[in-house]
């Protein structure tokens, strides 16, 4: 098989497991950084939506955004490679009562070839999904400007935001609501947490996340599926002027980037929890972490994501 087909294998077979619709779906009440993240999208799409009638939401998961954007009265083309994901987000637009205004495709990323040139007024893929497309990335932000005729929003995993830690096993703790919640994917970051004592630094695997932008070696990963495991999928992650410059490639002009958690990964996870759950605080706060996430100088630095917005 090659190895791009092998790699979309890992993406479809991991975002299919049983317990993932459900962890998604969950996300904002269990991680405060995802909270962050959530408003930092919102507002990048609202900058975008002048003109829009039909967006794609291109790896749309559970339906976060293409539920939220269905209610606003949009019609949304609802794109996943996970069925399980599809039927989560079927389940949830209905339950809005939007299912009309959604259509949901069960497709990959990297075959957008059935979409014409300029065939959505809005395109965006939130929570990384071009970062799973490795190594055709570059092409698939290619080909989500082409099929965009006004404006694009686009996530991907952030390699300078990542890098620290690498150096920190810490670094999701002071994201966790309540970690005594019994959803799956909090029971997992407190198991980590737990283990802090054997926690070793990984020398080699920083230095290959800084010099080619990978979290682990593509082979071993595909060598860990061909043995019957579910491994984190291959991820690419990008520098800001990178994407910056694949997106100024494709077309794209009035390139906005922004790192959300920047501001939030320098405060401790109790006051982080005080901003956000202190009713006359939370709207303040997230509009501070906006303005200062969107910082050229720091927006390298978000949490874990780089999202970037542009225009036609």
């Amino acid at each position: 098989m090659e190895k791009n087909y092998e790699c979309e294998c890992i993406s479809a077979k991991f975002w299919s497991l049983p317990q993932k619709p459900g962890e998604e779906v969950n996300r904002d009440h269990l991680f405060m950084d995802d909270q962050i993240l959530h408003a930092h999208f919102e507002r990048e799409i609202t900058a975008q939506m002048a003109g829009a009638k039909t967006i794609l939401d291109a790896g749309g998961g559970t339906g976060r955004f293409s539920i939220w954007l269905a209610e606003q009265g949009f019609h949304v083309t609802h794109l996943d490679i996970s069925v399980p994901m599809l039927d989560k987000a079927k389940e949830q637009a209905q339950k809005k009562g939007v299912a009309d205004r959604i259509e949901f495709v069960h497709g990959k990323l990297t075959d957008l070839s059935g979409y014409g040139e300029g065939q959505f007024d809005l395109v965006i893929s939130l929570d990384a999904p071009v970062s799973y497309t490795y190594p055709r990335h570059y092409e698939v932000i290619g080909e989500l400007v082409r099929i965009a005729a006004k404006g694009i929003v686009l996530c991907v995993s952030s390699r300078l935001g990542a890098y620290p830690g690498r150096f920190n096993p810490a670094t999701k703790k002071p994201f966790l609501v309540d970690e005594s919640d019994p959803d799956t994917a909090m029971r997992w970051y407190v198991r980590e947490w737990e283990k802090r004592e054997e926690w070793q630094p990984e020398f080699k695997r920083a230095d290959m996340l800084w010099e080619r932008g990978l979290m682990a070696e593509p082979d071993e990963v595909l060598q860990q599926m061909m043995s019957g495991g579910t491994p984190w999928p291959v991820t690419y992650l990008f520098r800001p002027e990178e994407l910056a410059e694949a997106l100024a490639a494709a077309g794209l002009g009035s390139i906005r980037l922004g790192g959300p958690g920047a501001l939030a990964r320098t405060l401790p996870g109790e006051i982080l929890r005080r901003l956000l759950y202190t009713e006359e605080y939370r709207t303040p706060f997230l509009e501070r972490c906006y303005r200062f996430d969107s910082e050229p100088s720091v927006c390298g630095l978000g949490l874990y994501s780089l999202v970037a917005s542009g225009r036609k």
